[in-house]
């Protein structure tokens, strides 16, 4: 039997929902885990650490020396009203970890940075890293000035920044699209209020991301960007259908104005292709509407 690695792997946002998932993942493969919140800590080898704060960082990594940093800490939501909160986190913050990486005495053998696909913005068809970015919000926005910030860091550093496309699972608040969705079914409400219904999106299992994420960690490749994505979207519309049939009745929707996002992108779909060439096997192995089932009936 393949001895377990030992080998440490420190994860920011580590209580977030996808930190929790990762974390889980790549314990069971023997990983010993650690990770940063920003404030009371729920677990052994989870840490108090503001990544706005650059010293805090330093010494935490410092005391751990992690083998491979993924960092996750981020303001995720695209609806969020605190604009400068979104470019603080998700460009300060990245700064803050690379700088203080930059102050070990040892070189990580990788760090990835979840950016996002909303780097894109509302341009047509299968996305791929080549295309040109133009994002239509702030936080897209602010992902892809992280991006370019973390570039140069790209001959100092082995690192991948990745790009996943929309994911759900157990344990994603119900402020995201699916959860919310879900959460109605689950407690028999007759009526829902959404945005743009008739819009296209990629929505993976979490659990596939997480198994991207650790091959890309385990992979030879650096001074990367990478789509993570299966290349599959699905209709708004049908996702409710779904949900129609797993729960055995039909809810009305009403369209509110206040959701319905300005420079809305239609169709939001990437291209796996360097996923694949890197990873090998990046097949998003369970069905959309498995991954409804399980969410309903946890």
């Amino acid at each position: 039997m393949e001895e377990l690695s030992k080998e440490k792997v420190f994860i920011t946002g580590i209580e977030g929902f996808t930190g929790k998932h990762l974390e889980s993942y790549l314990k069971s493969l023997g990983y010993d885990v650690y990770g940063s919140v920003l404030s009371g800590p729920k677990k052994e080898k989870h840490f108090s650490c503001d990544i706005l704060n650059v010293n805090s960082l330093f010494e935490v990594l410092n005391n751990i020396k992690p083998d491979f940093i993924i960092h996750l800490a981020a303001i995720s939501f695209v609806a969020s009203k605190n604009q400068q909160q979104i470019y603080n986190v998700n460009i300060f913050g990245t700064l803050n970890l690379l700088d203080a990486v930059q102050k070990l005495q040892y070189k990580p053998k990788k760090i990835l940075l979840a950016s996002s696909a909303a780097v894109y913005g509302n341009i047509e068809g299968e996305l791929n890293e080549d295309m040109c970015p133009q994002p239509v919000n702030h936080y897209g926005n602010s992902k892809l000035v992280m991006e370019n910030m973390a570039k140069t860091y790209f001959e100092k550093q082995d690192i991948i920044i990745m790009r996943p496309f929309n994911y759900t699972g157990i344990g994603q608040e119900s402020n995201f699209l699916v959860p919310k969705i879900v959460s109605h079914f689950k407690e028999n409400k007759q009526i829902i209020e959404l945005g743009n219904i008739d819009v296209y999106r990629e929505f993976n299992n979490v659990d596939f991301v997480v198994n991207c994420y650790t091959k890309l960690m385990q992979s030879n490749s650096k001074s990367e960007i990478v789509n993570v994505c299966s290349g599959h979207a699905i209709n708004i519309k049908k996702i409710i259908s779904l949900m129609e049939e797993i729960a055995g009745y039909n809810i009305k929707v009403m369209i509110n104005p206040e959701f319905v996002r300005k420079n809305e992108i239609k169709i939001l779909k990437g291209s796996n292709k360097k996923l694949n060439s890197i990873i090998n096997n990046s097949n998003n192995s369970l069905k959309f509407e498995e991954t409804l089932k399980k969410m309903y009936l946890s």
